[in-house]
């Protein structure tokens, strides 16, 4: 893969379509996207505290379907393992496919619990339901450490964070994957 200096100014036409079609999904706050959030909170009507229009007793992903109706969802969990992450992920995943909502599963950067499980549960769940895969891990083979550090005032967290050209490539490649499955979308 080319490494991107910058994105913006490396778009093809077509990634450039995608994002015009998606303007607004990129740079919006979101209930489902918070730092620290497992699968779990996003079934928890608690972890939005009331904010980003969410209203009582509603969970995050009823928010995110009830205020953004979103055709396609890029599912991506980080390094906060928690024992259900499969059984909620699937309940989450469900949930999408009965709203209709495209879910694209991807897997991390880091593989802080030491076994991949993680990713190996993304890829299992993406079989499972013959759901889209972003492999974000692949993409990063290229770089050292695979584009991750730790941060000075998290040392006990260990390389889960990523450098600016790791993060430069989570963008162009989430934005390929999305570009994929949506022109997969419209084309039947």
């Amino acid at each position: 893969m080319k490494r991107m200096k910058n994105l913006v100014l490396s778009l093809t036409p077509e990634l450039q379509e995608t994002v015009n079609q998606f303007y607004g999904s990129f740079n919006r706050e979101s209930p489902t996207a918070q730092d620290g959030t497992t699968p779990g909170a996003l079934l928890w009507d608690q972890w939005h505290r009331g904010e980003y229009g969410c209203e009582f007793a509603e969970t995050p992903v009823d928010c995110e379907l009830r205020i953004n109706n979103p055709a396609f969802v890029i599912i991506q969990i980080g390094s906060h393992f928690e024992s259900r992450n499969t059984e909620y992920l699937r309940k989450i995943i469900r949930q999408l496919i009965d709203e209709g909502v495209v879910p694209i599963l991807a897997t991390k950067a880091d593989n802080r619990e030491l076994d991949y499980r993680i990713n190996r549960d993304m890829y299992l769940l993406a079989q499972e339901f013959d759901l889209p895969l972003w492999n974000f891990w692949a993409a990063l083979s290229d770089l050292p450490n695979r584009g991750l550090y730790t941060r000075d005032d998290r040392s006990l967290q260990g390389d889960i964070y990523l450098t600016n050209e790791a993060q430069e490539i989570h963008r162009l490649t989430g934005l390929e994957a999305l570009d994929i499955v949506w022109r997969y979308a419209i084309s039947k």
